[in-house]
């Protein structure tokens, strides 16, 4: 008896994650094709196939739909980009790791990196937009932490933590923007070399001026 009730329980979750799924999926297509704000909690209904009780249940608005994807989506890309970042040994291979899975996500993930990048922000509401901005904050020094032994052992450039994010993300971050509203035609997984290696160069540590050598008596 207990078994079968505990099997009946795994298969209600196992449902209920799944209708959840459908209905952020529906609701990701609808705010890609029209916007956050004229989409309308009918229309997530209707597309995602949920009857009203069971959206109601799962989500309270739209509003919370839209916060839901934009911080579930922002905090998986977090994990991965770090978990790749911490599987690395070498200062080269963590920025090189930052560059890669950035692109790697924007390639699989292409609608939710759109909405991520452009229109969730754009019709972000203030909760939403507070939350981004402390997740961001977050990564950005969880990068940092991971690249602090190499700036202490003088590998790379000591900056301000909030550099390193710019520096090592912002062009792949650019280059993936470009792909995903169709400007730029190809292949962002082969720009990772190029684009590691600009990062890596932009924080190396300057470079001690050489003393010249004195000229030989002729």
């Amino acid at each position: 008896m207990t078994s079968m009730s505990t099997n009946g329980r795994v298969r209600r979750h196992e449902a209920t994650a799944r209708r959840r799924r459908e209905i952020l999926h529906a609701a990701l297509d609808l705010f890609l094709r029209q916007g956050v704000g004229p989409t309308t909690m009918e229309q997530i209904r209707a597309a995602s196939g949920a009857s009203t009780g069971s959206i109601y249940h799962l989500f309270r608005s739209k509003d919370e739909i839209a916060h839901t994807l934009f911080v579930e989506g922002m905090r998986r890309y977090h994990d991965r980009v770090l978990a790749a970042v911490r599987r690395q040994r070498t200062a080269r291979g963590r920025i090189r790791a930052v560059v890669a899975t950035h692109l790697r996500i924007t390639v699989e993930e292409p609608e939710l990196s759109l909405y991520l990048t452009r229109l969730g922000m754009a019709d972000a509401d203030a909760e939403t937009a507070a939350e981004y901005r402390a997740a961001h904050a977050a990564f950005a020094q969880d990068l940092y932490a991971c690249l602090r032994p190499h700036v202490e052992r003088g590998e790379l450039a000591d900056l301000p933590p909030e550099l390193y994010f710019s520096l090592v993300v912002g062009p792949a971050a650019h280059l993936a923007r470009s792909w995903l509203r169709g400007r730029y035609p190809h292949n962002p997984l082969a720009a990772v070399e190029i684009l590691a290696r600009a990062a890596w160069q932009s924080l190396l540590p300057p470079r001690r001026a050489r003393r010249p050598r004195p000229r030989s008596a002729s």
